[in-house]
């Protein structure tokens, strides 16, 4: 049985985690569904960007992931993710998804 991916975890972080966030979801196959990664930059708080260029722009260089998953597993997987990532520039929310598949 396909297991019903009804949530999307949306993940922002600093370019210094991404290989480690990505390290831990691959350890979680029975929790993360498929997922994406994209470069971003993140606007906000002036406090939290980092170097001077950046402050200049007004605007940080940031990795967003977004993952399909089961509702019922986001709360182990943030558990998961705070225990070897804790950091105060990572920020995530969920996002409902109605439906989805593939073509084939």
């Amino acid at each position: 049985m396909t297991k019903r991916l009804d949530v999307c975890l949306n993940l922002i972080l600093p370019t210094a985690l991404k290989d480690s966030v990505l390290d831990e979801l691959l350890k979680h196959p029975e929790w993360v569904g498929p997922f994406t990664t994209h470069r971003v930059e993140g606007h906000g708080d002036p406090e939290r960007i980092a170097t001077p260029g950046e402050q200049v722009r007004g605007r940080t260089e940031r990795v967003r992931i977004e993952i399909l998953m089961q509702a019922n597993h986001v709360e182990a997987l943030l558990a998961a993710l705070g225990q070897e990532q804790a950091c105060s520039d990572a920020i995530w929310w969920l996002t409902p998804v109605g439906a989805s598949g593939s073509f084939a």
